[in-house]
């Protein structure tokens, strides 16, 4: 893993592939522009502040005013605005003229690390929103092969790295502008000394480049060591009881705690060799404005005030050339996360089979209609190419019309492919063969988002957010209800204990409702189905984890929808479906039996199994 991820890396170090991540987080091209100005405007106040100096340091030694009114347009144009002003040609004068382009210029800088800081945020936002919508809009496959604790590093996580990663790239930009600059300034002052501190700049980014890459190896080790971190901590938090019951508080602590000290020691070896990098470019940067005052001296005979002048010039640029390197080194540490993110997005995008179609979903007004239905899991593969799992068919050859208003129960083995049939229904997924039809159009011909909309699912696992009664009910809803309709869709569902709450509808669940009864979840999710006023209603194993009680208020919730609305459930404990209109059994993919519960209970061979067995129970 940790050599496939190198080599990515290595690839995305490439032109094309930063031009991906730049589009993927949509950094605009004014955003650019803006601080690319930002660096020619501090740019030109340098310069000019720069050229200002030469002169300055001229005439402070040799005194003389004739050095000045011949030095250039520049300072005839103050000497004319001095004598227009009614200022004296004098040292303090002229130190101050030449401070006004380098106050402009600090205020610039202030100027462009404010704009950095909202392009950062800018950014930083847009790559969260774009891994995220990313991953929403990804087919169910994409969340088989990857933990929630996985997904929950990238977005919260390792997207910070990526923006602060792409920023980066972006800064880089600037501060190469500006280090050209003070090479074309040292390119007027003297071509020899220019060459000297080039040959230098060229040993400095060669040594730098043995550290960074090894930084760089360090930041993709640390990233996969955070993301398993991560992934474990969100893991062992969702399964608290069972860590507590098996008394593993120790042994986990040591787990994450050894994940911990070595991202510790990835830390510090990362710093070491930050450190290394300044041990090793400061000397050579130093010696060489040793080598560059040697020749100046006594080579080039510069006069005191030019070689002063190219020394403050190769100060900013030996300056502007640490920074550079620290911005090396910034994207090196950033770039594992630019990586994941950029794979998740890529590994999401590809799975985002799911494409909606013109017609908005209405509701059934004669039949929900399968026709020859198959359906097979695509194969998947590990990270080295290796087959994890075959590909596997679990549909094939159904066929089953469901009328309106009707109720129709889908039974079997565990295993036998129920949950993925009526899946199809709401384009969770779509069929690998045949056609899913209502009222003689392809699903796949319905808006996603209207189709899902007008089927209500409500899974075996109430699906409850650590939110509000309220909020819960309202989820997706796409309007505001009044107080009346929340309090028949909680009639409906015989969920009307949540007015007896301490804080009524307002009342938080806790962490997937954990406050509440398992029976109690059930209810509140299904008054949020009824909210919507679907016209298919898709109950998967509503009853298998829930005691009688409860049980028997979700039969009385469905006796008093039956015919109201068209009803497909899932069940294990057929008392819950023994009055629906039609019983599927389901065996290996297949419909073997199809009847009323009298039906197949008198000649349904399978059917009569489960029956037996469940009354045997």
């Amino acid at each position: 893993m940790l050599a496939k991820a190198l080599h990515a890396a290595n690839e995305f170090l490439r032109v094309n592939a930063i031009r991906r991540m730049l589009a993927i987080v949509d950094v605009r091209a004014s955003e650019i522009a803006g601080l690319v100005a930002f660096a020619a405007i501090f740019a030109v106040f340098e310069g000019v502040g720069i050229s200002l100096l030469l002169p300055i340091l001229q005439y402070a030694e040799g005194g003389q005013t004739a050095i000045i009114e011949g030095a250039g347009a520049i300072w005839d144009a103050l000497r004319r605005l001095m004598e227009f002003a009614g200022l004296p040609v004098t040292l303090p004068v002229l130190l101050l003229m030449a401070f006004v382009p380098i106050l402009m210029r600090q205020v610039i800088f202030y100027l462009n690390a404010w704009y950095s800081a909202i392009v950062a945020g800018r950014i930083g936002v847009r790559m969260r929103m774009a891994t995220l919508d990313a991953v929403l809009d990804a087919d169910p496959e994409f969340f088989t092969r990857q933990s929630a604790g996985h997904l929950v590093g990238i977005v919260v996580a390792q997207t910070g790295l990526a923006g602060a990663a792409v920023l980066a790239i972006i800064r880089q930009l600037t501060v190469t502008f500006l280090m050209l600059l003070y090479v074309a300034i040292l390119l007027a002052l003297s071509v020899p000394l220019t060459m000297v501190t080039l040959a230098f700049a060229v040993v400095v980014s060669l040594v730098v480049k043995t550290y960074v890459r090894k930084i760089r190896d360090f930041a993709i080790e640390s990233a996969g060591v955070t993301q398993e971190m991560i992934g474990k901590v969100v893991e062992r938090l969702g399964m608290m009881r069972l860590v507590k019951l098996r008394h593993q508080k120790r042994a986990e602590s040591e787990r994450i705690g050894a994940f911990s000290e070595t991202m510790r020691a990835i830390s510090v070896k990362q710093a070491r060799l930050g450190a290394m990098i300044e041990v090793t470019a400061d000397p050579l940067l130093m010696m060489s404005a040793f080598v560059t005052l040697y020749i100046g001296i006594d080579v080039l005979g510069m006069t005191l005030a030019q070689l002063g002048l190219v020394l403050f010039v190769l100060s900013r640029l030996n300056g502007k050339i640490k920074e550079f390197n620290a911005g090396r080194q910034a994207i090196s540490q950033n770039m594992a996360g630019l990586l994941l993110v950029q794979e998740t997005i890529a590994d999401a995008e590809k799975s985002n089979t799911i494409r909606g179609g013109e017609i908005p979903f209405e509701g059934v007004t004669r039949e929900i209609a399968l026709s020859n239905v198959s359906f097979a899991y695509p194969e998947t593969r590990a990270a080295d190419g290796s087959v994890e799992s075959a590909g596997k068919e679990v549909l094939s050859g159904v066929s089953v019309t469901i009328p309106v208003g009707s109720f129709t129960a889908i039974v079997g083995r565990s295993g036998a492919g129920k949950s993925t049939l009526v899946e199809l229904l709401p384009r969770l997924r779509d069929v690998g063969g045949g056609s899913v039809t209502i009222d003689g159009t392809d699903v796949r011909r319905f808006q996603v988002g209207s189709l899902r909309r007008g089927i209500g699912y409500l899974t075996q696992d109430a699906m409850l957010f650590n939110e509000s009664v309220r909020e819960n009910l309202t989820y997706g809803l796409g309007f505001e209800p009044t107080e009346e309709q929340l309090r028949v869709a909680l009639e409906q569902a015989y969920a009307t204990f949540v007015y007896d709450l301490p804080h009524g509808l307002e009342t938080r669940l806790g962490d997937r409702g954990v406050r509440f009864s398992g029976g109690e979840r059930q209810r509140i999710a299904l008054a949020r189905v009824l909210l919507e006023e679907c016209s298919v209603l898709i109950l998967d194993e509503p009853t298998s984890a829930l005691d009688s009680e409860s049980e028997a208020y979700i039969q009385k919730a469905l006796a008093g929808l039956h015919g109201t609305k068209t009803i497909i459930v899932i069940a294990h404990r057929l008392a819950t479906v023994i009055k629906a209109d039609q019983l599927l059994v389901i065996e290996d993919g297949r419909i073997v039996e199809r009847g009323t519960h009298e039906e197949l209970a008198a000649k349904g061979e399978t059917y009569q199994r489960l029956f037996e067995t469940q009354l045997l129970a």
